[in-house]
């Protein structure tokens, strides 16, 4: 049976673990893929998850609390956004995090083994965010994907608001470069 957001919060604001698990179960797939956006190995991007999900299960009382619960899209955003806040702690304690690695193929494959037309797109996109240099990259993680703010990026990343722009700009000319790359290298299909 399917949970309600209210019933999933109020579960894991309990500590139960039946729905920490359910919860789990719910966001695991797509706050991997968001990590692979931030850190370099696959193992990283476990750990990350994991200690994101540890965050939010201890945040759960403050959304609860906030009572702005309208359905499961609420949750949704909330979930990224505290995962992604954890992301960043994670990386400015680590820096080796975001030293670009490649991923695997195979860890972006779902269960029939052949990558759909939006796995594709986003195994790309991860190759080419991981061209970029770390502060713009993660700059324009946080501000073109996940859609924080310059003056939330300047808060977390200890930064003016001038240099958070600057960065996007820098990540933007890099993805454009290797987008161009991309398109004058003669394809290996051909």
């Amino acid at each position: 049976m399917e949970k309600s957001p209210l019933q999933l919060i109020g579960g894991c604001t309990k500590q139960d673990p039946g729905f920490q698990k359910l919860l789990f179960e719910e966001y695991y797939v797509i706050l991997m893929k968001v990590a692979f956006r931030y850190v370099s190995t696959y193992e990283q991007a476990l750990e990350a998850t994991h200690s994101g999900f540890l965050r939010i299960f201890r945040e759960c009382v403050k959304f609860r609390n906030n009572l702005k619960v309208k359905g499961k899209d609420t949750l949704s955003v909330w979930i990224r956004r505290v995962f992604i806040i954890t992301l960043v702690d994670h990386i400015r304690a680590e820096p080796e995090l975001h030293i670009p690695r490649s991923i695997p193929d195979d860890r972006w494959l779902s269960n029939d083994n052949l990558p759909s037309d939006t796995e594709k797109i986003h195994i790309e996109l991860i190759k080419i965010l991981k061209e970029i240099p770390v502060s713009p990259r993660l700059v324009f993680n946080l501000h073109v994907i996940d859609g924080f703010s310059h003056r939330e990026i300047a808060r977390m990343l200890d930064i003016t608001v001038k240099d958070s722009k600057r960065k996007l700009i820098n990540a933007r000319d890099y993805c454009s470069r290797s987008l161009v790359r991309e398109k004058t290298t003669p394809n290996k299909d051909s």
